[in-house]
């Protein structure tokens, strides 16, 4: 896997993927990449950016380009920093899955290539929306005046997650199409069906 962005969502992203089994062989900043093809060590390459603010100069490590970072040969690509950045190298990406983790990392003439390549693109409405998730069940817990400890926040949000995976999947699955539309269908679904049970259509 290779990780774009190393800040709050990317740094979290390359951890926690790294803690399942994945191996993490690139990640960049703004300042630039770093690349090893037998995987990197990243709590070693966090600690090295709590020191100097940058992944690049980690020791032992290929620099590369953020450019290059897009190109890698890897299985998933995770853009976790800037929007629209596989407009004009969409066609060599190589990676077979790609996950949003940054806003609308993808334009939208990127994922039409990506599209036609049958490259896999998790989008952003469904990848990254567990900081939006958590923060509703804050504002819920905030109105009805109780507080959830850390596991049942995370319980919670796996299984909030969990369920809109399946039904994204699902509905991606029987319309044949891809997930991020399947993710729009159901998102304006249920807008619209909010909207005609409170008498507003």
């Amino acid at each position: 896997m290779a990780v774009q962005g190393f800040g709050n969502v990317g740094s979290w992203t390359a951890r926690l993927i790294g803690e399942l089994g994945c191996k993490v062989v690139a990640v960049s900043d703004v300042k630039g990449g770093i690349y090893r093809s037998g995987g990197l060590d990243v709590q070693a390459v966090y600690d090295h950016v709590q020191e100097t603010q940058s992944v690049i100069d980690a020791t032992g490590m290929e620099s590369i380009t953020n450019a290059d970072l897009l190109e890698l040969d890897v299985d998933v690509l995770i853009p976790a920093a800037l929007d629209r950045v596989t407009a004009e190298n969409a066609d060599r990406v190589a990676a077979r899955v790609v996950v949003e983790a940054a806003n609308h990392p993808v334009s939208p003439a990127g994922d039409a290539i990506l599209q036609d390549k049958g490259v896999v693109a998790i989008p952003d409405i469904l990848a990254n929306a567990g900081g939006v998730t958590v923060s509703y069940f804050e504002w819920v817990q905030n109105i009805q005046q109780f507080r959830w400890d850390e596991e049942q926040v995370n319980a919670e949000l796996k299984k909030t997650m969990s369920r809109a995976w399946k039904n994204v999947h699902a509905r991606s699955t029987v319309d044949a199409i891809p997930l991020r539309l399947a993710a729009f269908a159901i998102a304006v679904e249920k807008v619209d069906r909010a909207a005609r049970m409170r008498g507003y259509v």
